[in-house]
């Protein structure tokens, strides 16, 4: 262990520093932030950093940065300060062993970090302050404090608006994960245990403590597997079982709390599954299993499942978080019977249905169906979309809420649901928890300690240009004034007041209550309003219109812009007397809101009212779409298309059956999905029939989306430019396309094209990365972007190279001589054809996937396109299952990856043909006959052309079970003398094609190395993993056509938001709306950092 090592000041005063530790516990000691009058450090020194005890409850033990991170900071030349606690998780003394000095007296910092709010009499004036301040919603709770903050000049930077790009909406950067979905889970098995034995059952889930009892999350984990254990050993009992936990939302805290049952013995099943489970129970049905008592089934219920339309309409995902009032809750009736317990992650607001109330359960329980005994509410929304009635602390996390009484016991003996809500699990596993948030936080601590806090409010974007954009876009206050994106707190306040003022209930949080102390009025519906509602004062005279009218309004939900440019969005129930005051009171404030050029939509009918759902906004005309191509990406694209009534899509295509299938199955019955049999082949190769025909088809639509053969795209772009139509391609940009560059800017057209996967998801996340890498003032110093299609692990061990084929082998076969070329530190390292294989490195994934990567073709085009032409090392990579290489190089050894023709080849049968290959026929074909008549001599001539090594025997063991060893014919119709034509045709079997309930699956990968601009180096990653559905859409075709549909739309819903000419999706305008669209159909890249050694740095 390190003692004193990192001390600034040397060996020979590492006394001091310990002496003023001791001295800063005794009575004469300087207390934290009572220092009077002016002093000489106003502002604090520059280059010392403050880490202040917490001391919101005896529970917070968390600390914004562990003793490690200190460490960092120490050895970067920074002081580091620490407040003495003696409640912290970690002891004083392992801060002051990496260098830290330990006093109360924090008024040398220039940046103090904490974890909670600071009480505002204890900020200290002029400087950054960094902590979780809940601010910038205008929490009255928060006023006080930030008044404060602003009377002493403090800069303060929140935590929670610390994001990728500094924007609103942006990826959180700084948070504390999964932590509190760890920590719930943890103690709501605790909480099982014991009321399964006020039950009347002893299980194994009573030996199991609360998070905070154990001294590290692994010891909380061995505990709830020698559960799952003893579990597994002797079941649970009979009347619990089939036990039944139900887990909503896929964020997070969600994934946190299923990792913890996931140590129990369990099977993942889909809900629709969960009525067949529980009819075991069913005394009139089969009884429970054996297999049934040894192990829990978990189930992961998302909004498909938790509501239907109102209508009766297909779901749609995007349309129910833009439109939840179309929506109604089925948890109830087709979840909670079904369910043990509840593990409550998503996020919800007022707009959304709730999954179950208390009159639900009462109703289950008088049906004799309540299977329900606990839930777990980790989202802590007060009787939010979980009957919550009151959240508990740590040392009392339960109580038992009765359906029947509506009564609350804190005995869990009484008769009653299980309940666990406690806002703060974090802090129950604070050693992890702080770890995990200093990893967060480490990289932005240098700069912040940089400088000392402005006594005056800048002019633009707060914060000196030396600060990264995501500390830029954070800060709160400073200089005496809110920052530039958070000015709208003062108007909100100023609403607040008005309608506390005027004694109007206009915002109330949370959702309209039907049992709260106010009754709902006769009429009622929701209203939304999307524009400068603040600037224009809308928001006022609605609540004037409200009190006039003797009306109620209260908002639902309202999400700020954060500058000037941003509109604000508000969605807020009105309520009137009867329904003739209704429509006469939203008549006033859609009048209102035309007048300040607002957008006004009436978004459904509430209790009471007996208007149907309307949409005043008028819909765009109809849009018409023509798709080129039937393929199997295509359907994605398509359904995605569709969800919008305004679209009507003419797909064409060469294969009739295909056009025609996917048009039925994609709602063709509708009207709104056309097809046409085309065939643009012959239409670009002189056809005037053909070309008549697309050409009428373009010159019809509003815009194109080819998915044809990419030499065929160029053609469909010349027409796009002559009838001045929009075209989207999922294809890589052609020198052909590239041609059409300034006749499509002239005539004001997109060609937009790289909107599939692998180009495209890769453009949009590595743009994404290196923006927010430049704008931090870092300096990139490698990059690698790696992709691959394959089989999910279950389907790859079938054949020798772990991959599968959706049409011939040929083409991945030829890719594999294709030669490559890519930087690598500052040398241009290229690769001829016949040694991409041989250049294969390895690389393992997530510690789950062993791969091999190739080299992708010219990864130096991209760089330029990337703006790292710079870049000493950029690379491009094509990700296999471990092995491929050697075995495919095995092949081209061989010669069995060679183009031919080779006259030399001329025997139909395999065994000859082979000898032949290997060059027996040179000498005539006896000596190919005598060779291929020897088994020994033909085996003995493979090992000499492969060479010896365990490399050679995996590339014999693929040549045995290619069949070349056998006597038998080559397959007929292939071209004996063009060696990779039979090997493609050889690869064409059962094993290497996709079989029915087979899954595919995408890898992306993306690493940049930076340089900070304190001169450490770090990794940030992107990593994508995607799989297919048995029987359903592959994870290729919904990458490719859903990336292709969001960007169709983009550009249908506004043109000129992306200009014209030939484009790739490179720029802040395609990354910034598609990523979290993507993201919304669960196409997600997970993202981390981590710190770089030079040991760590490679290539692939």
């Amino acid at each position: 262990m390190r003692r004193f090592a990192a001390s600034p000041l040397g060996p020979a005063g590492q006394r001091g520093v310990f002496a003023r530790y001791l001295s800063s516990n005794g009575s004469a000691s300087v207390r934290a932030h009572t220092v009077k009058g002016s002093s000489p450090l106003a502002g604090g020194t520059p280059g010392v950093i403050g880490v202040r005890r917490e001391d919101k409850n005896k529970w917070e033990r968390r600390a914004p940065i562990a003793p490690r991170h200190v460490e960092a900071l120490v050895n970067q030349g920074l002081r580091v300060v620490v407040q003495p606690c003696t409640r912290r998780v970690f002891m004083d003394t392992e801060y002051l062993e990496v260098g830290a000095e330990i006093r109360e007296d924090l008024s040398e910092c220039a940046a103090i970090v904490a974890v909670k709010e600071v009480p505002p009499e204890l900020l200290l004036p002029g400087r950054t302050w960094c902590f979780f301040s809940h601010t910038i919603k205008a929490q009255p709770s928060g006023m006080a404090l930030l008044d404060v903050a602003l009377e002493k000049n403090v800069r303060l930077v929140d935590y929670e608006c610390i994001t990728e790009t500094g924007n609103k909406g942006g990826k959180r950067l700084v948070a504390f994960g999964a932590f509190a979905g760890y920590a719930g889970a943890i103690d709501f098995l605790r909480g099982l245990g014991e009321r399964f034995l006020a039950l009347g059952f002893s299980t194994p889930l009573l030996h199991i403590g609360s998070a905070f009892m154990y001294p590290s999350l692994e010891e909380a984990k061995r505990a709830v597997s020698l559960a799952g254990d003893a579990i597994r050993k002797h079941g649970l009992p009979k009347a619990l079982c089939p036990f039944t936990a139900v887990f909503t939302g896929t964020g997070n805290v969600t994934q946190g709390a299923l990792e913890i049952f996931k140590l129990l013995p369990h099977e993942l099943v889909k809900p629709g599954e969960l009525p067949g489970l529980c009819e075991r129970a069913d005394g009139t049905h089969v009884s429970v299993t054996r297999e049934d008592c040894h192990k829990l089934y978990l189930s992961i219920a998302t909004a498909e499942h938790m509501v239907r339309r109102r209508d009766g309409g297909a779901f749609d995902k995007a349309q129910y978080y833009a439109e939840p009032e179309l929506y109604e809750s089925v948890f109830q009736d087709d979840i909670l019977p079904y369910s043990t317990v509840i593990c409550n992650g998503m996020y919800w607001d007022a707009r959304f249905p709730r999954l179950f109330t208390r009159e639900d359960v009462h109703r289950q329980v008088v049906s004799g169906r309540d299977k329900l005994l606990g839930v777990c509410d980790i989202t802590c929304d007060a009787d939010g979309s979980v009957p919550t009635r009151q959240f508990a602390s740590i040392e009392q996390p339960f109580h038992i809420l009765n359906a029947m009484t509506e009564e609350i016991s804190f005995s869990l003996d009484e008769a009653g649901v299980l309940f666990h809500a406690v806002d703060h699990l974090p802090s129950e596993l604070p050693r992890e928890a702080s770890e995990h948030f200093g990893d967060c936080l480490l990289p932005f601590l240098p700069a912040l300690a940089s400088e000392r806090a402005p006594v005056t409010p800048g002019k633009g974007l707060a914060g000196s240009d030396h600060l990264p954009m995501p500390i830029r876009g954070a800060i709160i206050v400073e200089g005496g004034a809110l920052g530039k994106n958070f000015r709208y707190i003062t108007q909100l306040r100023e609403l607040q007041r008005s309608a506390l003022a005027d004694e109007v209930p206009t915002l109330r949080s949370g959702a309209f209550r039907s049992h709260g102390a106010l009754a709902a009025p006769p009429a009622s519906c929701t209203l939304e309003l999307t524009g400068h509602l603040f600037d224009t004062h809308l928001i006022n005279r609605v609540c004037d219109i409200c009190e006039a009218e003797e009306a109620r309004l209260q908002i639902l939900l309202l999400e700020v812009g954060r500058n000037g440019e941003d509109t604000t969005f508000v969605s807020f129930m009105v309520k009137s007397h009867s329904s003739e005051d209704l429509e006469v009171l939203v008549d006033k404030i859609k009048q209102a809101a035309a007048e300040e050029s607002v957008q006004f939509r009436r978004a459904s009918a509430g209790a009471g009212g007996n208007k149907a759902s309307t949409v005043v906004v008028e819909l765009s005309a109809q849009r018409k779409v023509l798709v080129l191509g039937s393929g199997y990406v295509a359907r994605p694209m398509v359904e995605y298309l569709l969800r919008r009534p305004e679209n009507v899509l003419t797909i064409a295509s060469i294969d009739r059956k295909e056009v025609e299938a996917l048009a039925e199955q994609t709602g063709g019955s509708g009207g709104r999905v056309l097809s046409k049999v085309v065939d643009l082949g012959a239409a670009q190769a002189g056809s005037a029939d053909a070309a008549a025909a697309v050409e009428n088809l373009v010159k019809d639509a509003d815009m194109v989306i080819s998915f044809v053969p990419a030499p065929l795209h160029a053609g469909v772009a010349r027409l796009a430019v002559q009838y001045k139509v929009p075209l989207i391609t999922a294809s890589y940009v052609s020198p052909e396309m590239q041609s059409l560059h300034d006749a499509a800017q002239e005539a004001g057209v997109l060609l937009l094209n790289e909107v599939g996967l692998d180009p495209g998801i890769d453009h949009l996340s590595a743009m994404r990365m290196i923006d927010s890498a430049k704008a931090a003032g870092s300096k990139i110093i490698r990059f690698s972007s790696l992709c691959g299609g394959l089989p999910a692990p279950e389907a790859a061990g079938s054949n020798p190279i772990g991959y599968k084929f959706s049409w011939s082998p040929r083409g991945v076969l030829t890719a594999s001589r294709n030669p490559a070329r890519f930087m690598e530190d500052g040398v241009l390292q290229e690769i001829p054809g016949e040694n991409l294989l041989a250049s294969g490195r390895p690389l393992t994934i997530n510690n789950a996937f062993a791969l091999d990567v190739l080299p992708n073709r010219d990864s130096t085009q991209f760089a330029e396109l990337y703006g790292l032409a710079d870049a000493p090392t950029f690379f491009r990579g094509t990700l296999r299952y471990r092995g491929f290489c050697n075995r495919m190089l095995a092949l081209a050894k061989l010669g069995l990856l060679d183009l031919g023709p080779l006259p030399a080849l001329q025997s139909s049968s395999r065994r000859r043909w082979l000898a032949e290959l290997l060059g027996a026929g040179a000498a005539g074909p006896g000596a190919a006959e005598a060779l291929a008549e020897q088994p020994a001599g033909l085996i003995a001539a493979l090992r000499a052309r492969l060479a010896a090594g365990p490399d050679a025997e995996d590339g014999l063991d693929f040549v045995c079970w290619l069949r070349l060893l056998e006597d038998e014919d080559l397959p007929s119709g292939v071209p004996v003398d063009r060696p990779v034509d039979v090997t493609a045709r050889l690869l064409q079997r059962p094993e290497t094609a996709f079989q029915p309930g087979e899954r595919d699956m995408v890898i992306m990968r993306h690493e940049i190395d930076v340089q900070r601009t304190d001169g450490q180096f770090e990794r940030h990653v992107s990593t994508l993993i995607e799989y297919g559905e048995p029987h359903g859409t592959t994870a290729m075709a919904k990458t490719v056509g859903l990336t292709t549909g969001i960007c169709a739309q983009l550009v249908l819903d506004d043109p000129a938001r992306f200009g014209a000419g030939v484009q790739r999706p490179l720029r802040p305008q395609w990354y910034e709306p598609v990523l979290p669209l993507l993201e919304a159909e669960g196409i997600r890249l997970s993202e981390h950092v981590e710190p770089l050694f030079e040991a760590s740095r490679k290539v692939c």
